[in-house]
């Protein structure tokens, strides 16, 4: 019995090829509605010889353009690090989920102005604070400053450096 029912759910499965050869999707773009973070959009790589650091991260809109996703990794003497995260609107303005492979989970408020995205992470009753700031210096370069604050503390540079736009 287990083999008719193999053979009928193989014989159900075959698809026959297609005539008409089957388009790409049409790559998604980011709508107005992302006007203020549009600078960092794309494939970003750097590296720090001092530190012997090298990264990359690329940000694109997902889902129809209804949200921005980075993906980031960066490799040094530490050891790999990567993260995701998923920028959204929400009434109150823009807002961020980061997440990474040590763990971590942040949430981030978004303001951004011409030439500086800065993301805050929210206040959490003896929590770090977080603090991302990307300077856009140029429409192929970003300088990045990350920023750290332990609880009852103010915040301090971290790590950063500059990244150049590949594509």
């Amino acid at each position: 019995m287990n083999r008719i029912w193999l053979l009928a759910l193989m014989a159900c499965s075959h698809v026959a090829p297609a005539t008409t050869p089957i388009a790409p999707p049409a790559p998604i773009t980011a709508g107005p509605e992302w006007d203020p973070v549009r600078g960092l959009l794309g494939s970003w790589e750097g590296s720090d010889p001092d530190s012997k650091n090298v990264g990359k991260f690329t940000l694109e809109p997902a889902l129809g353009g209804k949200v921005l996703v980075r993906h980031n990794t960066n490799d040094g003497p530490q050891g790999h690090h990567e993260d995701l995260m998923i920028v959204f609107r929400t009434p109150a303005g823009l807002r961020a989920s980061y997440f990474d492979n040590e763990g971590h989970v942040i949430a981030y408020a978004v303001t951004a102005t011409a030439n500086h995205v800065e993301l805050l992470s929210d206040e959490v009753a003896s929590m770090p604070r977080f603090k991302l700031d990307y300077d856009i210096k140029s429409a192929d370069e970003l300088a990045i400053e990350f920023s750290i604050a332990m609880p009852g503390q103010e915040l301090k540079h971290f790590a950063g450096g500059t990244v150049h736009r590949v594509h």
